[in-house]
């Protein structure tokens, strides 16, 4: 996998990581689910920003 494709994958992982947290707080579950799927979205985003700089180190 490229370093383009592996970057486009994490962009994609963090948006649906980050909608589907949206969708449980919109339809009001449990919070332990909306807490859990909050910190998926955050490692999802974590992991893309540091895909980012790994490429402006080179």
């Amino acid at each position: 996998m490229t370093y383009e494709q592996s970057l486009d994958l994490a962009e994609l992982q963090a948006d649906m990581a980050f909608e589907t947290y949206l969708s449980a707080f919109e339809e009001g579950d449990h919070p332990e689910v909306i807490d859990s799927l909050a910190t998926e979205a955050l490692i999802a985003q974590d992991r893309c920003a540091d895909l980012r700089t790994q490429d402006l180190a080179h």
